[in-house]
């Protein structure tokens, strides 16, 4: 009976563990997922207005709504240096694929959702 208890314990704590690690992963996806979007917008408006016309209401309306949350997410300070990775990795990919390509997959990407961040 002891031996049942002890394990029963040992399973509990596994499961707590496993229930935290799975929270906290999801955290740092939702994290990762709202520097994206930050950086991307930051891309978009460096680079893709020669091609193509974009909303500024809809972008800036996103950095509105994703940069609080950020910051409540990790901290403003946090937040900065995020983005600020995020800033170097993006411009990295950008020059790789050159901005003519990667503003037609953010397009492609960014206006069949619903969000029509580029107009044309």
């Amino acid at each position: 009976m002891k031996r049942a208890l002890v394990a029963l314990t040992m399973l509990i704590g596994v499961q707590t563990c496993l229930a935290a690690q799975t929270k906290d992963e999801e955290q740092a996806e939702m994290v990762q997922g709202l520097v994206r979007i930050v950086g991307a917008q930051a891309g978009i408006t460096l680079y893709c207005r020669k091609a193509y016309a974009i909303d500024d209401k809809v972008s800036e309306g996103l950095l509105r709504t994703v940069r609080p949350t950020l910051d409540k997410a990790i901290g403003h300070r946090q937040a900065l240096a995020a983005i600020d990775e995020e800033g170097q990795r993006l411009s990295k990919e950008i020059a790789e694929i050159g901005a003519e390509r990667w503003c037609a997959d953010q397009r492609e990407l960014l206006n069949t959702d619903g969000l029509r961040v580029f107009l044309d």
